[in-house]
């Protein structure tokens, strides 16, 4: 299967609802349920840079649904999706709880990054020759 990342990302806009009125962010929130995350394309892969579920519902398993979902996406078009697992908000998960959280939903986990750790589903790719 060849990798299509404009595909992924135009199936991550269709099934998701662009979060109107955020403000000062400069990212592109969209709400997949009670979960609200971006996610951006990149050349080889997409990117999920903040996934948060709104405080209210937070502990009924949303986000690991929206996760799964995403991943699935990911899968149906061959693309490789890399997470930014940092720690943001003091009402989400620690950052080790966080590296637990994605790694039991199959990520690689890299923490050698000197500016924070990245997850990558199914795993890194091979850096380039």
């Amino acid at each position: 299967m060849s990798r299509d990342v404009d595909a992924a990302i135009r199936g991550w806009r269709e099934q998701t609802i662009p979060a109107a009125g955020e403000p000062d962010s400069l990212l592109a929130y969209r709400w997949f349920g009670s979960v609200r995350a971006v996610v951006e394309a990149e050349s080889d892969y997409l990117v999920l840079m903040r996934i948060e579920t709104d405080p209210a519902s937070r502990g009924r398993g949303e986000a690991s649904q929206a996760l799964e979902w995403l991943k699935t996406l990911c899968d149906r078009h061959g693309v490789t999706l890399l997470g930014q697992a940092n720690v943001d908000e003091a009402g989400g998960l620690e950052q080790t709880a966080l590296l637990d959280w994605y790694a039991r939903h199959g990520f690689e986990i890299d923490a050698s990054r000197r500016g924070g750790p990245l997850v990558w589903y199914p795993r890194r790719p091979a850096p380039a020759d």
